[in-house]
């Protein structure tokens, strides 16, 4: 019966096939085999959560620098013995910095913001500074052990992240990261100079996935989440 349904309608050019369900990102952690999810701007751990209501149950390392936050993500991973928080920032080199902190503080950025950025929403308008401490990503590593999964959500400071991370860039499995099309801060890269930087660093997108879209132009993208894996012979 499958096959005379196939002939009838291949009469009007038309064509049954089957197609695979859309790939997440817990189904990269799933094949994979993380166990460990690094989180670089966790903010208040909203990431996190989402990975343990959807059932991961591996270690979770969190970065957070604004102290304000850094509390309600302690307070938040407080009962979750599996789940390490550092009241820090990463970057380039080990020091101090400023850090812009917005009235929404997902949107606070050691970078300043661009006028997109309160086009976008008002939420993202600059309240204060504070003084931060940073580390680089090489810095922490030697702690970490198993099959990482690096994910930034810096606000525009992506790249210096990964330029505190070079010797460390190799032993992530995967690394998920929020790029603009759409610049919200001064001086951060262009979408495909995000991805020439990855492709340098040996690896190459495995998934994309709709952040925000435009407040204008509804149907634009504004970020994007991109993950990366690495280059594999076997694959490429």
């Amino acid at each position: 019966m499958k096959h005379l349904i196939q002939r009838s309608l291949k009469q009007f050019g038309l064509e049954i096939r089957q197609t695979a369900h859309n790939r997440n990102l817990m189904d990269f952690i799933n094949d994979r085999k993380i166990d460990v999810v690094v989180g670089v701007g966790a903010n208040v751990g909203q990431f996190g959560q989402e990975l343990r209501a959807k059932g991961y149950r591996g270690k979770i390392v969190s970065f957070e620098p604004v102290s304000a936050v850094f509390e309600t993500l302690a307070a938040t991973t407080a009962a979750d013995d599996n789940w390490d928080v550092n009241n820090c920032g990463l970057g380039p080199q080990c020091g101090q910095a400023a850090i812009n902190v917005a009235d929404s503080s997902v949107f606070s950025s050691i970078l300043p913001s661009t006028r997109a950025a309160t086009v976008f929403t008002e939420t993202a308008a600059v309240t204060r500074t504070e003084t931060i401490e940073v580390r680089t990503l090489d810095d922490v590593s030697p702690a970490l052990s198993g099959n990482i999964l690096l994910k930034i959500d810096t606000q525009g400071f992506e790249r210096q992240v990964l330029e505190g991370g070079r010797s460390s860039l190799p032993m992530m499995k995967g690394v998920l990261m929020e790029l603009p099309i759409v610049h919200l801060y001064e001086g951060t890269w262009k979408f495909h100079e995000a991805v020439e930087f990855m492709d340098e660093a040996g690896f190459v997108p495995a998934q994309f996935h709709p952040v925000n879209f435009h407040g204008i132009d509804s149907v634009s993208l504004l970020e994007v989440d991109c993950l990366f894996r690495p280059r594999n012979q076997h694959v490429d």
